[in-house]
């Protein structure tokens, strides 16, 4: 197995969030992986509710020592793939995919980064 510098965790503006980043924060610490965390979001404007979710998510994020970034991209599948291009990712954490886009980020990457559902 190659060795894994890189482990990205991408959330959603969900609460149960937690348990994705607890399960990057896992792989990274096995691995001796940095920690990153990922949001894209398609619209600049976050409705209060969001806006506190968002901290939530960043407080997490610092609990496990991981950098947190949110991009402000319409096509969410390409923004995730190439920040973990940038990023140098080995390792994507992902939640269940109720729209389809793990499969549109999984043919933009790689086939070396491995793909962690949770």
């Amino acid at each position: 197995m190659n060795e894994i510098k890189c482990v990205l965790v991408c959330v959603t503006m969900q609460k149960d969030c937690a348990r994705l980043i607890r399960r990057g924060r896992e792989e990274a610490e096995t691995t001796g992986a940095e920690l990153r965390v990922l949001h894209v979001s398609a619209r600049k404007s976050q409705p209060q509710e969001d806006t506190a979710i968002l901290n939530e998510l960043f407080s997490l994020a610092h609990e496990a020592e991981a950098e947190m970034n949110i991009l402000y991209e319409e096509d969410v599948p390409a923004a995730i793939a190439r920040y973990a291009r940038e990023c140098g990712a080995d390792a994507l954490v992902l939640g269940p995919d109720r729209s389809g886009n793990a499969g549109r980020v999984r043919a933009l990457l790689p086939d070396t980064v491995r793909i962690i559902n949770t």
